[in-house]
């Protein structure tokens, strides 16, 4: 049994399931790809077929191994960190 009310109880637990995640922006050749992508271990997010790219997210401990996969794989021009990751990133109206 739980000797904390349920509410912190639960609060303990989401805390400590959190994850640090990151996006990368995935610019591919051709759509077959983004197939590809989603067998790896990442959320894809958002795709322009017209634009021809990808948003995806994937767990911070998990970047090196994606990297390299996108790295190897087919039809990936190019890939590269999300704008929004950066801590310096300002908005102005």
């Amino acid at each position: 049994t739980c000797a904390l009310p349920i509410s912190a109880y639960l609060r303990r637990r989401v805390v400590a399931m959190l994850v640090n995640r990151i996006s990368y922006i995935v610019y591919f050749k051709n759509k077959e790809v983004i197939s590809k992508i989603e067998a790896l271990d990442v959320k894809v997010f958002y795709v322009s077929q017209k634009a021809k790219y990808c948003t995806i997210y994937m767990d911070k401990n998990k970047e090196k191994e994606v990297r390299q996969a996108l790295e190897k794989m087919k039809g990936v021009s190019k890939y590269e960190p999300s704008i929004l990751q950066a801590q310096d990133v300002k908005f102005e109206v």
